[in-house]
């Protein structure tokens, strides 16, 4: 992708790193096949492509974020799929990481916006404040046509109870080793990251990774 940074922008660090990414970006589109918002919505600018080109726009030149741009960068998951696809091998990853720190820096966000992602950063790093959570949006689950009558943060609290589990799964076990030996002789030796949500909402996940892991000779 060719690109356009004045010698003055690119004496920033971050923005040289982002120029360098942009420009190994060859529009292929290898990327949209595993995207999983570009396979639910089908709009181009959801797709890893399409978001390349709003941030090379974005930065290039030295624009506020706008209300379109932080949509579509917002919808990201991060799960970097597409870098696993792309033959060119761009760093999607650290591009839309400063693109996100670019935007909280040029960019307001709305009061209901704000205390949402207030909300969930006071909540899902916490693993008994996220139980606690979903247990009480279990019970609101019958008051989602109410609450999400509710101006400003209504529609959002609505679509987080559509979200909850029917059933909270039951808490792994508490006092567990720190490391899992493998089974017969150590082939190798991982870290599994627990994460934030996969603890509360789908424990047995890890669980069964580590049985398995374990059976086929890694220590975890």
């Amino acid at each position: 992708m060719q690109t356009n940074f004045t010698p003055a922008q690119l004496a920033d660090p971050a923005m040289a790193s982002s120029e360098k990414i942009l420009r190994s970006c060859v529009h292929c589109g290898f990327c949209t096949a595993t995207c999983p918002t570009y396979l639910l919505l089908g709009d181009e600018l959801d797709s890893p492509r399409g978001r390349i080109f709003l941030m090379k726009d974005m930065l290039e030149g030295q624009k506020p974020a706008s209300p379109e741009v932080v949509t579509h960068i917002d919808r990201c998951l991060s799960c970097l799929s597409c870098m696993t696809t792309c033959p060119s091998g761009v760093h999607y990853m650290h591009l839309v990481d400063h693109a996100r720190a670019y935007i909280e820096e040029t960019y307001r966000r709305s009061m209901s916006d704000r205390f949402v992602r207030a909300m969930l950063a006071a909540t899902l790093p916490h693993r008994a404040r996220f139980r606690a959570a979903i247990t009480v949006a279990r019970f609101a689950k019958p008051l989602k046509g109410v609450l999400g009558a509710l101006p400003f943060i209504g529609p959002r609290f609505a679509a987080m109870l559509d979200l909850a589990p029917a059933v909270v799964p039951a808490k792994a076990p508490a006092g567990r080793p720190h490391i899992f030996p493998a089974v017969g002789r150590r082939k190798a030796r991982v870290a599994l990251l627990d994460g934030c949500v996969q603890p509360v909402l789908m424990p047995s996940i890890n669980e069964a990774a580590i049985r398995l892991l374990n059976r086929f000779g890694v220590e975890v």
